[in-house]
C-alpha cells in the first residue's frame, strides 16, 4: 500500500515545511506591483482580468500577510 510520504517526493515535503517564503517579502512586493502596473492598468480587457486574477491569487496565498499589501491591491481594483 502506498502511503502519503512515499507518494510525495522528499523535496516537496521539505519545501512545504521550509520558512523561506517569509524571507521573500521584497520579491512579493515586486510581483504585486508588476501585476498592478502591467496588467490591471492595461487598456486591454484580457490583461486587466488576468491581473485581477493574479492579485486575487497572491492575496489568498499571502493569507495573514496580505494586509501589508492591501493598499496597493485595493487601489488597483477600484
Amino acid at each position: 500500500m502506498l502511503d502519503a510520504f512515499t507518494a510525495i517526493p522528499a523535496a516537496v515535503l521539505r519545501s512545504l515545511a521550509d520558512m523561506l517564503y517569509e524571507k521573500q517579502t521584497l520579491l512579493l512586493s515586486v510581483v504585486i506591483k508588476l501585476l498592478v502596473h502591467e496588467f490591471t492598468y492595461s487598456s486591454q480587457a484580457n490583461r486587466r482580468k488576468g491581473g485581477l486574477i493574479g492579485l486575487a491569487a497572491a492575496t489568498v496565498g499571502l493569507s495573514s500577510e496580505a494586509s501589508q499589501h492591501l493598499e496597493v491591491v485595493i487601489v488597483s481594483v477600484i
